[in-house]
């Protein structure tokens, strides 16, 4: 049924639910999308609701469906809709990417009955593993112990504020980092604790299905970002190089120095805040992993510009003690 209103007959538009059940996806994932990567930007009327057009429904089903081939959603976010209709024309074989191998596998452990059965008779999915399986949530803690996942999957008819610590829990027993909870009727306090918290809370039924397309845009990658190497120079011999610039043919090592300098700070800056905020300790260990390599590149970058100007850095810059 067409929600236009009757000034809009020509160019229809659609509420979030229905532009979202449209384009075959969660109205969860619809907002992370839009939240996350701009990948539309609908109208909002009068009354303050989102009205999305025919072009952002068809451009969310395609986004979806190269999703689901495998493409990473960072990659489609900006592309314009000419360019993601010939991704999707092309042969499977051609649009897809490789698949992950079995390291890179999202290993999900499963919680409650309705879940547990359709994880029992589920296919198989490229990119996820169901590790576990517990019907009785309230055998979950001792049917999981042992179990290594990188989610935990957790769905139940009723979501109170009592149940968040049970999910804090068992999410920490087999090791996952966040869950995806689904719910049918539950509180307000409680679903926004739990995102508090770092979890996604979506409204039951849950698709095996989405659990991998829910992970893969709330948790980022899987694979884990090497260590960046400690710091070759320490402040106070980055300032003192700093200093030389009017000496040298150019302001480049000056300019080099300062963008170490900021990024080591915001690589601090991240460990404290990883440790401060526990919701969002996954993502400012992503920062910090990234200021990190950045400033890496970047202290090689100076030894390049220090040789090119003649600098001696063992005189100026002596390397940090190991």
């Amino acid at each position: 049924m067409n929600e236009a209103s009757p000034d809009q007959q020509v160019a229809p538009t659609y509420r979030s639910g229905t532009a979202a059940r449209l384009a075959g996806i969660p109205v969860d994932t619809l907002r992370m999308w839009e939240r996350r990567y701009q990948i539309v930007s609908p109208q909002v009327s009068e009354r303050g609701h989102r009205r999305y057009a025919a072009e952002d429904v068809s451009r969310l089903a395609l986004i979806k469906g190269l999703v689901d081939l495998g493409h990473p959603i960072g990659t489609l976010a900006r592309l314009p809709l000419a360019t993601l209709r010939e991704m999707r024309a092309l042969p499977m074989a051609a649009s897809a990417p490789a698949q992950p191998n079995a390291l890179q596998s999202l290993r999900v452990a499963v919680v409650g009955e309705s879940l547990a059965i359709r994880a029992a008779g589920a296919p198989q999915f490229p990119r996820m593993q169901v590790v576990a399986a517990c019907a009785d949530r309230t055998q979950a803690a001792a049917a999981l112990r042992g179990v290594a996942a990188d989610v935990l999957a957790f769905e139940l008819p009723a979501l109170r504020e009592d149940v968040v610590d049970t999910v804090d829990a068992l999410a920490a027993t087999v090791g996952a980092p966040r869950a995806v909870v689904a719910y049918r009727f539950g509180t307000e306090a409680a679903v926004r604790e739990l995102r508090r918290r770092g979890h996604v809370v979506v409204h039951a039924p849950l698709d095996l299905g989405e659990i991998e397309s829910l992970s893969a845009l709330s948790f980022g990658t899987r694979e884990p970002a090497a260590a960046a190497p400690a710091p070759r120079f320490d402040e106070r011999a980055l300032a003192r190089l700093a200093q030389t610039s009017g000496t040298v043919r150019c302001e480049c090592p000056r300019h080099v120095v300062d963008l170490l300098l900021s990024l080591g700070a915001f690589e601090r800056y991240s460990a404290e805040c990883e440790n401060r905020s526990r919701a969002d300790a996954e993502l400012h260990r992503y920062l910090g992993r990234v200021a990190g390599a950045a400033r890496a590149l970047f202290e090689e970058a100076l030894v390049r510009v220090a040789q090119a100007e003649g600098i001696s850095l063992t005189e100026l810059a002596p390397p940090v003690p190991g």
